[in-house]
Protein backbone atom coordinates (compact mmCIF):
# COMPACT_ATOMS: atom_id res chain seq x y z
CA UNK A 1 0.00 0.00 0.00
CA UNK A 2 2.90 2.36 0.71
CA UNK A 3 4.31 1.83 -2.78
CA UNK A 4 0.96 2.77 -4.32
CA UNK A 5 0.86 6.02 -2.38
CA UNK A 6 4.49 6.83 -3.11
CA UNK A 7 4.06 5.97 -6.79
CA UNK A 8 0.89 8.01 -7.05
CA UNK A 9 2.57 10.99 -5.42
CA UNK A 10 5.59 10.75 -7.73
CA UNK A 11 3.43 10.36 -10.83
CA UNK A 12 1.18 13.26 -9.87
CA UNK A 13 4.07 15.55 -8.99
CA UNK A 14 5.96 14.65 -12.16
CA UNK A 15 2.96 15.17 -14.39
CA UNK A 16 2.22 18.58 -12.86
CA UNK A 17 5.85 19.63 -13.33
CA UNK A 18 5.96 18.33 -16.92
CA UNK A 19 2.73 20.13 -17.77
CA UNK A 20 4.01 23.38 -16.28
CA UNK A 21 7.22 23.18 -18.33
CA UNK A 22 5.20 22.48 -21.49
CA UNK A 23 2.97 25.50 -20.79
CA UNK A 24 6.00 27.72 -20.13
CA UNK A 25 7.64 26.62 -23.37
CA UNK A 26 4.36 26.90 -25.27
CA UNK A 27 3.99 30.53 -24.27
CA UNK A 28 7.54 31.42 -25.37
CA UNK A 29 7.89 29.57 -28.70
CA UNK A 30 11.07 30.17 -30.66
CA UNK A 31 10.99 31.39 -34.24
CA UNK A 32 13.83 29.17 -35.54
CA UNK A 33 13.93 25.42 -35.09
CA UNK A 34 14.96 22.24 -36.85
CA UNK A 35 12.71 19.34 -37.67
CA UNK A 36 14.09 16.43 -35.57
CA UNK A 37 13.59 17.88 -32.06
CA UNK A 38 10.67 20.07 -33.08
CA UNK A 39 9.62 23.55 -32.10
CA UNK A 40 8.54 22.80 -28.52
CA UNK A 41 11.68 20.86 -27.56
CA UNK A 42 13.90 23.47 -29.22
CA UNK A 43 12.18 26.14 -27.15
CA UNK A 44 12.67 24.05 -24.00
CA UNK A 45 16.38 23.78 -24.78
CA UNK A 46 16.63 27.53 -25.43
CA UNK A 47 15.02 28.54 -22.12
CA UNK A 48 16.91 25.82 -20.18
CA UNK A 49 13.99 23.77 -18.88
CA UNK A 50 14.93 20.56 -20.66
CA UNK A 51 16.71 18.97 -17.68
CA UNK A 52 13.85 19.65 -15.23
CA UNK A 53 11.40 18.38 -17.85
CA UNK A 54 13.36 15.13 -18.22
CA UNK A 55 13.49 14.74 -14.43
CA UNK A 56 9.72 15.23 -14.21
CA UNK A 57 9.14 12.60 -16.91
CA UNK A 58 11.40 10.22 -14.96
CA UNK A 59 9.26 10.90 -11.85
CA UNK A 60 6.14 9.94 -13.80
CA UNK A 61 7.73 6.75 -15.13
CA UNK A 62 9.05 5.70 -11.71
CA UNK A 63 5.71 6.48 -10.07
CA UNK A 64 3.73 4.43 -12.57
CA UNK A 65 6.27 1.61 -12.27
CA UNK A 66 5.91 1.58 -8.46
CA UNK A 67 2.12 1.47 -8.69
CA UNK A 68 2.15 -1.35 -11.25
CA UNK A 69 4.73 -3.29 -9.24
CA UNK A 70 2.61 -3.09 -6.10
CA UNK A 71 -0.65 -3.95 -7.87
CA UNK A 72 0.62 -6.92 -9.86
CA UNK A 73 3.55 -8.07 -7.75
CA UNK A 74 3.58 -11.30 -5.77
CA UNK A 75 2.39 -11.15 -2.19
CA UNK A 76 4.82 -12.54 0.34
Amino acid sequence: MKKILAGGFLALTGSIWALSFIVIAGNNLTSEWTTPPGRLLTTMMDINVMLPFIISVIFVIVGVFLMIQECFGKDK
